[in-house]
């Protein structure tokens, strides 16, 4: 299987209150952007034999600090770098144009502020993915969750009916570009919501907490206990 791995970093991650991109913070004097490379990486190569290349969605004054990293696990010529878009959709259009992209069976889109993949994660997504033209990992809700209007409960959800959707989502390259013909992509905030929009089918497999976005403050905190974690159960 060809597999062509899509990674934008060209968010500002505001929210974490830093000088610099979350992607590009370090736990442990390990980029945040590399775990999640090196995880992918890995992952996919413990699932057998593919086909991998890597295309880096980022502001082109990263380029010269991504390229040594992507190369300890990749050959260089598996590796393009696109500008990174105003928004994450521009980012991941760019990627898109790829000729790493367009030769692919499957695009494996991720978030670079996703430090953590277990392997046991990727090789379910990996082993289901030629059934779907989409497959995704998600997390079940454990808070009760409510609908709320102008800070007003309206109602208790069955929580047992939603899950929270997580990345690496992986999709068949002919309908994922079929699917961008035919959907506004302005509005949605992962990949498997174009594909939904534009009436295919996801599935869904059990992710893991270990997956978890760094998206604030405490986010970073807990991404150091996931390093240890990471590094002692690696695979597991």
């Amino acid at each position: 299987m060809n597999i062509a791995c899509i990674i934008p970093a060209a968010g500002k991650g505001l929210r974490l209150g830093k000088d610099i991109p979350k992607q590009y913070l370090k736990i442990h004097d390990v980029m945040v952007i590399e775990y999640a490379i090196r995880s992918l990486i890995d992952g996919i190569y413990a699932s057998g034999t593919h086909t991998i290349s890597l295309i880096i969605a980022c502001e082109e004054q990263w380029i010269a600090e991504l390229l040594p990293i992507c190369v300890k696990y990749l050959p260089e010529s598996a590796i393009a770098f696109v500008e990174g878009g105003k928004e994450r959709k521009d980012s991941i259009v760019n990627a898109l144009q790829t000729t790493f992209a367009r030769q692919s069976d499957k695009l494996l889109i991720h978030d670079a502020s996703r430090p953590f993949i277990p392997t046991h994660v990727l090789q379910a997504l990996l082993q289901e993915c030629s059934s779907y033209s989409c497959i995704i990992p998600t997390l079940p809700i454990s808070d009760t969750l409510k609908k709320v209007q102008d800070d007003v409960i309206e109602y208790t959800c069955d929580r047992s009916q939603y899950r929270l959707a997580q990345t690496p989502q992986i999709l068949d390259t002919k309908d994922y570009y079929q699917a961008l013909k035919v959907s506004d992509t302005s509005h949605f905030t992962d990949d498997a919501s174009i594909m939904e929009h534009a009436g295919f089918s996801v599935f869904c497999i059990p992710g893991h907490d270990i997956m978890r976005k760094v998206t604030y403050p405490y986010d970073l905190l807990l991404a150091e206990v996931h390093a240890y974690m990471y590094e002692q159960f690696h695979g597991a």
